[in-house]
C-alpha cells in the first residue's frame, strides 16, 4: 500500500475536526480528497479490536486477525466479494457505516449457512433454535433483530426455498451449499440496487476496426421480435384455411370456457399483485428468477438419487468435487429417460436377476455380502459351508464328535469311571448325537448355483466386470429398445453396488460400434445419457462387437469378465476366426457368454441358432450348458401406449433380410463386372445395375448402358427394398 505524507496544516485540521475523547472520526466523515479504498478495511479491524479485550502479544498473528474481523472472519473466501459489495450498497442506502452493514450481512449469511446445513430454511422457528443452542454466535439476541435479509425479501426467499426443497441437498453436499449462498448474495445485491433505482447498463463493445456489437439484451429483443413476426405470418397463413380456422375457433371456445372458470382466481391474484409495493414486486421477480435457475439442477439431482446410490453425490460435488450450476448436463434429455427406465426396472425382476448372475465370483476371496449358493451338480464351481473343513469355531451345537466335546461333557465321561449311571448317560447322548460340542466348519469347493435374492456374509472373489453388447439396429426399436436401455441402466447400477466394471458395445451395421465405459464419473454419466437418448436404427453386424470384447479380455482389468449379448435373435454367424478365438477364451479364461433374446410380445421367435451357439459352454462334468434367456415380462414394458407399437411386424424383418441377401448378390455381380472391365475381359455393352440410394426403401433393377462409370452403392440406412 502506498503511504501518503500529510502536510502539518492538514494534520492540524484533522485533529481539530476529530471529536473529543480521542475517538477517530468515521470513514464517511473524512474530507473527500482524503478518502481511499483501503480505509474501510482498517476501520473494520480497528473498531472490532477496540471492543475486544486486551490480549497478550504472544496471541497475535492470524488468531488476533480473525478475532478482529468478527463474523466476517468466518465467511468463506468465495462469498467475500459479494458480501463486500452488499455492505457497500446497504451503507449507501442507510447512510451509515459500511462496517456495521458488513457485520450484519456476514451474521445473516452465517445464519443461513447454519440453517441450511441442518436441512432447514431460516424462518423464525429456525432462528429461535439457533439462539437456544449452546455456545451459539447469536445467543442472547432477539428473533426480530436477526431476521435477514429485510422484509419482504426474506418472506419470499423462505417460501420459495421451502417449495423448491433445496435445503436437503445443501445439507448433504457442501458444494451445493456454497453455490446456493453465492447466488443468493448476488440476488440480494440486485434487489437493493433495484430498490434504490440503480440499473446496470450494458455498453456496446467496439472492436479494433470500429465495428459495434449489440448487447445481450438487444440480441434477445431482436430474437423476440423476429419470432413474433414469424408467428404472425404463420397465423395469417393458417387463418386462410377453413380447417385451420375451424380448429382455431374450437380451440378458442375451449380456452374461453377454461378462462371463464379461472377468471375469479385470476382477478383475485391480479388485485393482490396490484396491492404489492415496489419492494415486494422486485423481491418476487428476483426470487422467481433464482428458483428458475435452480429448478433443473434440483430436479436432476432428485432423478439421479432415485436411479441409484452415488449418482446424486457425484453431480452434487460430493468428496470435494465441483458443482456447476450453469453446466449443460442439467439440460440433457437422458435424465427423463433414466427416470422412466428406473420405474420400469422396479417391475422387471427378470432383468435384475440376470444381471446379478453375471460374473465369475464363486471362488475364494475376502468376506463380503454376496448371494447365497446351494449345491447343484450341474452348476459352476463355488463355495459351500461344510463340516469337512474345520476352519473356524462358529458356536455350539449337538453332535457325536468326541474331538469337539465341551468340558462339561468330558467331565461326565470321566465321572463314568466310578459311577455307572453317568457312563450310560454319556453313551446314550452320543448315540443320539446330542453331546454338547463346539461347532467347527469351513468353506469347501462344490458345484453350486446362485440365489440372487438371498445374501449372506461369505468369502467371495471379485465377480468380474460386465461386457454388454447391445443390438441397436432398426428392428430393436419400440418396446425392445426400452428393454435394452433398462438393462444397460441395471448393469451400471449393479457394477456400482458390487464395485465392478461395466463396458457397453452398442453395435449396428458394419463398423458401427459405439464403446461406452460406465464407471462412477461424469464422463460415464454422459456416456449413459447418450445411450439413453439414442434412437435405435441401422443394420446388424455381429463380428465387430465380439472381436472388441475378445480384445478387451486381453487386459488384466477385464480378464475376468462375462459377456451379455442383447438382441432380437436375428444375427448372422460371426466369422470362423472369431468363433475360434471365442472358443479358446471359454476354455482358457473360463469366459461365459450370456444371451438375452428380446423377441416380440405377440409371437414367439424361431430358435436363434446363432445366439445359442455363442452361449454354449461345456461344463467339467461334460454336459453342455446354454445360457440363453428369453425376455417374457412384456406386461411391464407395454404399460404405455407409445410402447405398444410392434416395429418387428411393421417393418418386416423377413422381407428386409431377404432384400439384404439380394442386395449382396447384386454387389458381388457388380464387383465381378468391374474386375472384368479392368482386365479388359468384359464386353463392350456390359450392363450395369443401378443400386438404391441411401433413402431408397424399394428399387427396380434397370438395364442401362454405361461407359466405365462407377456405380453408387447403397448407404447404411438402405435396408427395406424390393427387387422387381
Amino acid at each position: 500500500m502506498q503511504l501518503v505524507a500529510l502536510q502539518p496544516a492538514t494534520v492540524r485540521a484533522l485533529a481539530a475536526a476529530a471529536p473529543s475523547g480521542g475517538a477517530a472520526a468515521p470513514h464517511h466523515a473524512l474530507p473527500a480528497p482524503l478518502r481511499c479504498p483501503q480505509r474501510p478495511r482498517r476501520s473494520i479491524v480497528t473498531s472490532a479490536a477496540a471492543a475486544a479485550p486486551a490480549r497478550p502479544a504472544a496471541e497475535g498473528g492470524h488468531t488476533a486477525l480473525l478475532h478482529g474481523l468478527g463474523e466476517v472472519g468466518d465467511v468463506a473466501p468465495v462469498h467475500l466479494p459479494w458480501l463486500l459489495r452488499l455492505a457497500h450498497i446497504k451503507s449507501r442506502i442507510t447512510g451509515g457505516d459500511s462496517n456495521a452493514a458488513l457485520q450484519e450481512s456476514a451474521r445473516g449469511l452465517l445464519m443461513w449457512k447454519a440453517s441450511l446445513e441442518r436441512g432447514l430454511v431460516l424462518d423464525d422457528r429456525t432462528i429461535q433454535q439457533l439462539i437456544d443452542e449452546k455456545d451459539s454466535f447469536v445467543a442472547g439476541q432477539s428473533v426480530e433483530a436477526l431476521r435477514w435479509p429485510e422484509e419482504p425479501l426474506r418472506l419470499v426467499l423462505v417460501r420459495s426455498f421451502s417449495t423448491l426443497g433445496i435445503a436437503r441437498f445443501a445439507q448433504k453436499y457442501p458444494a451445493v451449499l456454497d453455490a446456493l449462498l453465492r447466488t443468493a448474495l448476488e440476488m440480494i445485491c440486485k434487489y437493493y440496487k433495484t430498490v434504490i433505482g440503480e440499473v446496470e447498463v450494458e455498453e456496446r463493445e467496439v472492436d479494433a476496426s470500429g465495428q459495434v456489437y449489440m448487447t445481450a439484451a438487444e440480441l434477445m429483443a431482436e430474437e423476440v421480435r423476429r419470432r413474433g413476426e414469424l408467428a404472425r405470418s404463420a397465423n395469417a397463413v393458417s387463418n386462410g384455411a377453413a380447417a385451420a380456422a375451424a380448429a382455431a375457433e374450437q380451440q378458442q371456445q375451449q380456452q374461453q370456457a377454461t378462462a371463464s372458470q379461472s377468471t375469479e382466481e385470476e382477478e383475485e391474484a391480479a388485485e393482490e399483485r396490484a396491492s404489492w409495493s415496489l419492494e415486494r414486486q422486485t423481491a418476487e421477480a428476483l426470487v422467481a428468477a433464482l428458483v428458475q435457475q435452480w429448478q433443473k439442477p434440483i430436479d436432476t439431482l432428485s432423478k439421479a438419487g432415485r436411479a441409484f446410490d452415488g449418482l446424486e453425490g457425484l453431480l452434487g460435488g460430493a468428496r470435494g468435487g465441483a458443482f456447476d450450476l450453469n453446466g449443460n448436463i442439467w439440460d440433457r434429455k437422458g435424465w427423463a429417460e433414466m427416470d422412466k427406465m428406473r420405474e420400469k426396472l422396479e417391475d422387471l425382476k427378470e432383468l435384475r436377476d440376470l444381471v446379478r448372475s453375471l460374473g465369475r465370483g464363486g471362488g475364494w476371496g475376502p468376506l463380503r455380502r454376496a448371494p447365497v449358493q446351494h449345491l447343484d451338480m450341474r452348476g459352476r464351481p463355488g463355495l459351500l459351508r461344510t463340516t469337512l473343513e474345520a476352519q473356524e469355531t462358529r458356536g455350539l451345537t449337538r453332535s457325536d464328535d468326541l474331538s469337539r466335546l465341551l468340558p462339561s461333557e468330558a467331565a461326565l465321561l470321566a465321572r463314568g469311571r466310578t459311577v455307572r449311571q453317568a457312563k450310560l448317560f454319556f453313551y446314550a447322548k452320543m448315540a443320539e448325537k446330542a453331546l454338547a460340542s463346539y461347532e467347527r466348519d469351513g468353506w469347501g469347493e462344490f458345484p453350486t448355483q446362485i440365489h440372487p435374492d438371498r445374501r449372506e456374509i461369505r468369502p467371495t472373489a471379485d465377480r468380474g466386470p460386465i461386457l454388454l453388447c447391445v443390438d441397436t439396429s432398426g428392428s430393436m426399436r419400440g418396446a425392445r429398445e426400452v428393454v435394452a436401455k433398462a438393462l444397460a441402466l441395471e448393469c451400471m447400477r449393479a457394477a456400482k453396488a458390487q464395485e465392478r466394471g461395466c463396458y457397453v458395445f452398442a453395435f449396428a451395421g458394419p463398423q458401427e460400434v459405439r464403446e461406452l465405459e460406465l464407471n462412477m464419473d461424469l464422463r460415464s454419466i454422459n456416456n449413459l445419457l447418450e445411450f439413453l437418448e439414442k434412437v435405435f436404427n441401422g443394420g446388424s453386424d455381429f463380428n465387430a462387437p465380439v472381436q472388441k470384447c475378445l480384445d478387451r479380455l486381453t487386459d488384466s482389468k477385464w480378464a475376468n469378465s462375462d459377456i451379455l449379448l442383447v438382441s432380437d435373435g436375428e444375427l448372422r454367424q460371426p466369422g470362423p476366426d472369431i468363433m475360434r478365438k471365442l472358443s479358446g477364451a471359454k476354455d482358457k479364461l473360463g469366459l461365459r457368454v450370456h444371451g438375452l433374446i428380446v423377441g416380440t410380445p405377440n409371437k414367439k421367435r424361431a430358435d436363434p441358432a446363432v445366439l445359442r451357439g455363442l452361449c454354449s459352454h461345456t461344463l467339467p462334468s461334460g454336459k453342455n450348458e446354454v445360457l440363453v434367456h428369453e425376455f417374457e415380462s412384456w406386461a411391464s414394458v407395454q404399460a404405455e401406449k407409445s410402447l405398444q407399437f410392434d416395429w418387428d411386424d411393421a417393418m418386416g424383418n423377413t422381407a428386409r433380410r431377404e432384400a439384404g441377401l439380394r442386395l449382396e448378390k447384386m454387389r458381388n455381380a457388380e464387383m465381378k463386372r468391374l474386375r472384368q472391365a479392368q482386365r479388359g475381359e468384359g464386353k463392350a455393352n456390359s450392363k450395369a445395375l443401378r443400386m438404391p440410394g441411401r433413402d431408397a426403401s424399394n428399387f427396380d433393377v434397370e438395364e442401362k448402358k454405361v461407359n466405365a462409370k462407377a456405380l453408387r452403392m447403397p448407404g447404411r440406412d438402405a435396408s427395406n427394398f424390393d427387387v422387381k
